[in-house]
């Protein structure tokens, strides 16, 4: 028996793509192995991590790179750091900031949930602007001495103030911009141009287009960040006689406690496992994209042969890859219906509901194994045929 079906746990059609909630893509062989290989040896994880990180800044052409538990974790441990520094006794304060840089500027039209992140760690959010619109004078007015970073997102739509505008506007008043780019990257230029425009820190999730192990991130960045990032969420059972003090200029002259980002900790396997799953990438962008393509271009066949619902082949900007858009509400069928109904089958299926506010359920080919593809489309025709009206 398997691990799922002794845990009487039920394996999905994932047609979304790399969610968390369906525990994110099928990892290749060779992170897995990696994966494996790892979790046969005890190792000093300061020292891995900043191996680890010199290999992938390296292959992604950044300063410096520090993996961390995920993008959301990223974005919570580059807050942290803008915050705190490398200030030991500020370290041990967190999440309480009385007296330190706690302001996190962001543009009202890129608030999103994952603002929590930012603010689990102890800053406080200020927004500026309009949900469409931010003027450069609005940045301006509230950069301050108790301003720790800026916070920006890409893909909003308005008349925003650019990445190059922020970047420059925040550094003439000494303040970092954090860019939450966890969906934005791969591709790598993509990461590269946050840096040509000054991006001070980037937060990545390793999961998605990397294909690394789900809970894995990279948050990349200037070292005078980087260097400091351990102090926040490594073990810190250690006599201050005998700590490695190994951060270079920016060690703390005494260690400080369990940081504030305790609970992100990241495992070993994690980190070999993204750094195998980066390499396959640049090795090859494309390759693990290639049967998920296939199954959903399957599926895309399937489906128009059909013909009860009309298909629209799509790109999607932000994962960089194809996908598919079913126009639900042209057939009658109730989507909502569709959508508990396709979750109820065996195996559950799962798909898109980004565009359901116009009647459109979207799949994405990312996560499905060989043969799912029709099997997709089957299910689909099936449960839309009996919902029609």
């Amino acid at each position: 028996m398997s691990v799922y079906e002794r845990l009487g746990v039920t394996p999905v059609i994932n047609a979304v793509g790399p969610a968390t909630r369906l525990g994110g893509l099928p990892l290749h062989a060779d992170v897995w192995t990696a994966m494996q290989e790892a979790l046969a040896q005890s190792v000093r994880m300061d020292q891995l991590e900043r191996q680890a990180g010199k290999r992938l800044a390296d292959l992604l052409g950044v300063p410096a790179v520090y993996v961390t538990s995920g993008a959301s974790a990223a974005l919570f441990l580059a807050t942290a750091a803008t915050m705190a520094r490398g200030d030991s006794a500020l370290i041990d304060q967190l999440p309480d900031t009385t007296g330190m840089r706690h302001k996190v500027v962001i543009q009202s039209a890129q608030r999103d949930p994952y603002d929590r992140a930012a603010v689990a760690a102890g800053a406080t959010l200020v927004p500026i602007g309009y949900p469409d619109s931010t003027h450069p004078g609005e940045l301006e007015r509230v950069l301050d001495e108790e301003t720790a970073a800026v916070l920006y997102r890409p893909g909003k739509h308005g008349n925003l103030l650019s990445l190059e505008a922020t970047c420059r506007i925040a550094h003439e008043h000494g303040v970092p911009v954090i860019i939450d780019g966890a969906m934005f990257v791969p591709p790598i230029s993509r990461l590269h141009d946050f840096f040509a425009a000054g991006a001070d820190l980037v937060c990545v999730s390793g999961g998605k287009g990397f294909r690394g192990p789900q809970a894995s991130g990279l948050l990349c960045g200037q070292p005078e960040f980087i260097d400091v990032i351990a102090l926040q969420h490594q073990d810190m059972d250690e006599r201050d006689t005998t700590w490695p003090r190994n951060l270079g200029e920016k060690t703390p002259s005494t260690p400080p406690r369990h940081g504030v980002g305790r609970s992100m900790k990241v495992g070993r396997e994690q980190i070999a496992g993204l750094v195998a799953a980066v390499e396959r990438y640049v090795a090859d962008p494309g390759a693990d994209e290639r049967a998920g393509t296939a199954e959903l271009e399957a599926a895309e066949k399937a489906l128009i042969a059909e013909g009860t619902i009309p298909v629209t082949r799509v790109h999607e900007p932000t994962l960089d890859v194809p996908g598919l858009h079913l126009d639900i509400a042209s057939t009658g069928a109730d989507l909502d219906a569709v959508v508990l109904a396709l979750g109820a089958l065996t195996p559950p299926v799962y798909v898109g509901e980004g565009e359901a506010y116009r009647g459109v359920l979207t799949l994405n080919g990312m996560a499905l194994a060989p043969g799912q593809g029709e099997q997709l489309a089957a299910a689909i025709l099936d449960v839309v045929g009996s919902l029609r009206s």
